[in-house]
Order: structure tokens, then C-alpha cells, then sequence
């Protein structure tokens, strides 16, 4: 066994110390400064100088001999508390917030594809009033991008929700998905079908009008037309503008100076069972879990996106902080899962800026969306990709769950960014050629690297095509441990940089066929009662390995 341990060490360990490849520091006061950013001297900064950015932007010219991929970052410091302002590369932009008073290094984006040649780095004021050192690149192995969670959060998936989400792992950064919101069940993307002769393939479906009494709406529309979807090999992704669950009134947007009308419903009171508040919520989610149900007893499985945009605040689950949204994310999950026993949901998280409080957790989310409305612009959001890739260990997919207007296909190839799919808003933003025009929505659709609904294959019957031609990945030369062998007769042998806590053993069905607590950091897995078949060994929760029982 010491053998076979340090044979692979030979294979990894230099592949660990890849992972590093290139590292070049650009100092700010070489920087073109504009507008009021000044050049100071400082004995303890890198080059005896830092910039002062009260006011102004600097502009590195950044030379790039190999394409590849890159972790950017700044040393700077806030000049006192928290200040927000735009990092950009070329045409892409991003936010970034720093606190620290000291000289530390903040990660501005990790993982950036750049191409060979010249790229304009930016640092531009919003809120100004921060000190710069220097910006920093580091190249880094494109395989240490993405280390995708195997299984769904919700344990015992149904096959076939399974099946869905194996299709968007093997797609996630080869293709990506084209999709539309609709208003009126299948508007949007009967329109499109009309004037450019294509569909997408993932439709967009809300649940705001359903359970509320309406005359003139029937409730199980959204369901009806999830499963018309999916019978014909499309996505249904199902959201919910969640109306004030008091009945007060009949709105979801927060009351405020510019929305008098809206709600005042108070979502803190998601702790305290015996509110009023808390009956409400309670009665909605399972009201809307019933609906739920009825598509798992016909097998359609579901993205299933709610509290969308929660750390915007404008919608009344997020007006009250961080804290209550988590648990009322956590309370819908368990009334679901574990009262209702849905299984054929994919829960997403859509993710706002600074929204670290808001997030209910790993266990609790399967994909990460963002929500970009940039009217006219059709870069392809790179610096979000790689941002949101960053912040979740590329542990998550990533997608453009709503868009104002979606990406040229050519930038998104050029740049890398590997979003799940994208969805434009109904309405307007669909059929406007001020946000999305036709020739755009052609072109889409007639590229080899976006899917449409002619091009989706049998869901109910997709398995994992790495599977179909038998790639296994036992030996993870970017993960905090090794497997082997990965071909197993009777034990597994795990080695780990870290504490094993647990390991869990999947079938391909999402059933977990094992589960042992570790006590260090090697532990031996006997499969001796496993039946023969493939697996999925999954360490901490967090990161998996792939093996075959013989």
C-alpha cells in the first residue's frame, strides 16, 4: 500500500505545484491615474509608493503572452470602513467592497480566462476613498476551476431529477442553455418559436398568481405547463413572486417611500411558530408544495428558484435581514423535502452583491443564479462568472437565472464564462430589440454552444455521458485528498490534507448506499456488502470522487 501511495504522489504533487504558474505585480503609481488619484510615498508599500483613491480611477495595460487562466488581485486598504467601487477588465465590470484600514491582499476575481495580448485592468471610483499598492496576476491550472458537487442537496432524488441535473454537469462549460421567462403560460417562447423558427430549451414559470383566489386564473397553470415542458424534453424552472402570505394585500415588493402600496409583512416573525406571520408562511409553502407534488407523482423534476434577489431588499423575505430569510430558507427546504417528501427539486440560491449573510448554506443549494439587468449590454458577464465561481469554490454551477439582456455567444466563448444558462425577462426584454434583437436571438440560436429545445435530448432516460464512456476520476489532483484504488474489490483507501468528518457512498440514483463518521485523516471504506456497480464517495459533504465496485 506504501507503494501504491507513493506512486501517486508522483502524479499529483506535481500537479499541486502547477496549479501556480505565472505571477506578475503591477505597481500602482505606474498605473495611468486620472481624475484625482494621486500618487503617495509610503516606505513600508511595495515600490515605496501606493496610489490615494479618493477620487479618480487608474488604468494598468496589462500584457498577456499566453492565454490561460488568472487570479487577479489588489493590495490596498480602505481609508475607514467599508467602500464599494468597480474593478473592470476591458468591457466587463465588477463591483468590489474592502474594510481593512492595513495593506492586505483582496481577491478581486479568480479563475479569469484572458487572452494573449493586451487587456485595459481598471480600477474605477464609485465610492472612492481607498489606498492601492499594486495588482497582482497569478495563472493558475484551468482545472482547478471547477470542482463541481456530484449529488443534489435533497437526498434520494428522483431518477429523473437526477437525470436533469447530470445534464447540466456535463454541459456546464461546454454549452450553455438557452432559456425565456414567460408571463401567460408558453408566450414567450411560442413567440419565439414564431419569428425565429428555434425555442429554448429551459422556460422560465411562476407561481405568483396561483393560491390566490383569482377568478380568472387557474392556480394549476404553472404546473400544467411544466409538465407540457418537460414531455417535450424542456427545462421547466419554476419561481415565486410570493404575495404577502397575510392577505393584507396582494403585492411582494417591500413598502417603502417609492412603493407605497407594497407590503409590510414581517418575515422575522419566521421563528416564533405561534405568529400569526409564521401560520401564513406556513400555509403558503404548503399549499405550493402540494402543486410540487403533483409534478413529482408524473416524474417532473424541477429547478425550483425561490426567495429569489432576497439581499436586494426589495421583496418582503428579504426586508428584514440576512438571519430570518436563512431560516425561512431552511424551513421551506425541510417542509418540502422532509414533510412533503419532494424529491425532484433542484434548489437554486439567487445570489445578490454582499449577500454572505443571506446565504443559507451549502446544504441547501444546488445551483448559485444571478440576476443582471444591463440594458443593452451583451458582454458576456464574465467578471460576475468568474466571481460567483470564486465565491463558491467552483463547488457550484453558476447561471445567469434572469437577464435583462443576455450574452453575444461569441463573447461568452471568447471569455470562458461558463454559466449555466441564461434567461431573459418576458415582455420587453424578450421581444424588444432594444435589450435582445431578432438577429441576436437567431444567432443564439444557430450556434453549436447554445442548446435549444430541438436539441435537448430524452431526460427521462439521460445518464452522464463521462459514465457512458467510462471516464473515471478517482485521483483528483485539486482536491484536499486521494481515493484509490478506484477500481475496488473490497476496501477504499482514503488519504485526506484534513480531517475526514464523513464519507457517504451514492448509487447513481442519488440513494446513499453508506454513510461512516471518520476520526482522522485516513480512513479505510469497506465496499465488501456494496453490490457491484459505480459509486460516488463523497468526503465531508463537500468533494467527490467517482469509483466502480468490481
Amino acid at each position: 500500500m506504501k507503494r501504491i501511495y507513493r506512486n501517486l504522489l508522483v502524479i499529483i504533487l506535481p500537479l499541486l505545484f502547477a496549479s501556480q504558474l505565472y505571477a506578475q505585480k503591477f505597481e500602482a503609481e505606474n498605473a495611468t491615474l486620472t481624475g484625482g488619484a494621486t500618487k503617495q510615498a509610503c516606505t513600508t508599500c511595495s515600490g515605496g509608493f501606493y496610489v490615494a483613491q479618493s477620487e479618480g480611477n487608474l488604468t494598468f495595460t496589462v500584457p498577456i503572452t499566453k492565454e490561460g487562466f488568472y487570479n487577479i488581485s489588489i493590495v490596498a486598504a480602505s481609508t475607514g470602513g467599508s467602500k464599494i467601487n468597480k474593478f473592470s477588465i476591458d468591457d466587463n465590470t465588477l463591483d468590489f467592497s474592502i474594510a481593512q484600514t492595513q495593506f492586505t491582499t483582496l481577491r478581486l476575481v479568480g479563475a479569469q480566462k484572458l487572452t494573449s495580448g493586451q487587456h485595459q485592468v481598471k480600477i474605477v471610483k464609485s465610492w472612492g476613498w481607498i489606498n492601492i499598492d499594486y495588482l497582482e496576476l497569478e495563472e493558475v491550472s484551468a482545472t482547478s476551476r471547477f470542482q463541481l458537487n456530484q449529488i443534489l442537496v435533497t437526498a434520494n432524488p428522483i431518477p429523473q431529477a437526477k437525470s436533469l441535473y447530470d445534464f447540466l454537469l456535463d454541459n456546464y462549460g461546454d454549452k450553455i442553455i438557452s432559456g425565456v421567462m414567460t408571463l401567460n403560460s408558453l408566450d414567450e417562447a411560442t413567440w419565439l418559436k414564431e419569428n425565429t423558427g428555434k425555442e429554448p430549451a429551459l422556460l422560465g414559470i411562476d407561481f405568483m398568481h396561483s393560491g390566490r383566489g383569482y377568478s380568472w386564473y387557474d392556480s394549476k397553470t404553472p404546473i400544467n405547463d411544466a409538465k407540457t415542458w418537460y414531455n417535450r424534453n424542456g427545462i421547466p424552472a419554476l419561481m415565486w413572486h410570493w404575495r404577502d402570505p397575510s392577505r393584507k394585500t396582494e403585492e411582494f415588493y417591500t413598502k417603502s417611500s417609492s412603493k407605497p402600496e407594497g407590503t409590510d409583512f414581517d418575515i422575522s416573525k419566521v421563528s416564533d411558530v405561534n405568529s400569526a406571520e409564521y401560520k401564513a408562511m406556513l400555509a403558503d409553502i404548503d399549499y405550493i408544495a402540494g402543486l410540487l407534488k403533483e409534478l413529482q407523482d408524473q416524474n417532473v423534476p424541477v429547478i425550483w428558484r425561490p426567495l429569489h434577489e432576497a439581499a436586494g431588499g426589495w421583496f418582503w423575505w428579504g426586508a428584514k435581514g440576512g438571519a430570518p430569510l436563512k431560516t425561512l430558507w431552511r424551513l421551506m427546504y425541510d417542509r418540502m423535502v422532509n414533510y412533503h417528501g419532494l424529491r425532484n427539486l433542484i434548489w437554486v440560491w439567487t445570489r445578490e452583491p454582499n449577500d454572505e449573510d443571506w446565504y443559507p448554506g451549502e446544504e441547501y443549494v444546488d445551483i448559485v443564479g444571478r440576476d443582471i439587468y444591463k440594458d443593452g449590454d451583451h458582454s458576456s458577464q464574465t467578471l460576475e462568472f468568474s466571481d460567483m465561481n470564486n465565491r463558491y469554490g467552483g463547488k457550484k454551477m453558476v447561471t445567469l437565472s434572469e437577464v435583462g439582456s443576455f450574452p453575444d455567444v461569441d463573447n461568452l466563448v471568447k471569455d470562458g464564462a461558463a454559466w449555466s444558462w441564461y434567461m431573459p425577462w418576458y415582455g420587453n426584454y424578450t421581444r424588444d430589440s432594444r435589450y435582445n434583437s431578432l438577429d441576436l436571438w437567431k444567432k443564439m440560436f444557430a450556434h453549436d454552444y447554445v442548446i435549444t429545445l430541438d436539441e435537448m435530448p430524452d431526460l427521462k432516460t439521460y445518464v452522464r455521458q463521462d459514465l457512458v464512456t467510462g471516464i473515471f476520476d478517482g485521483i483528483k489532483a485539486n482536491s484536499s485528498f486521494i481515493a484509490y484504488p478506484t477500481s475496488i474489490r473490497d476496501n477504499l483507501f482514503i488519504k485526506a490534507d484534513r480531517t475526514i468528518k464523513t464519507i457517504e457512498i451514492y448509487n447513481l440514483l442519488g440513494a446513499c448506499m453508506k454513510r461512516e463518521e471518520g476520526k482522522g485523516k485516513d480512513a479505510v471504506v469497506s465496499f465488501a456488502n456494496i453490490p457491484a456497480g459505480m459509486y460516488l464517495v463523497v468526503v465531508n459533504k463537500l468533494e467527490t470522487v467517482k469509483v466502480w465496485k468490481q
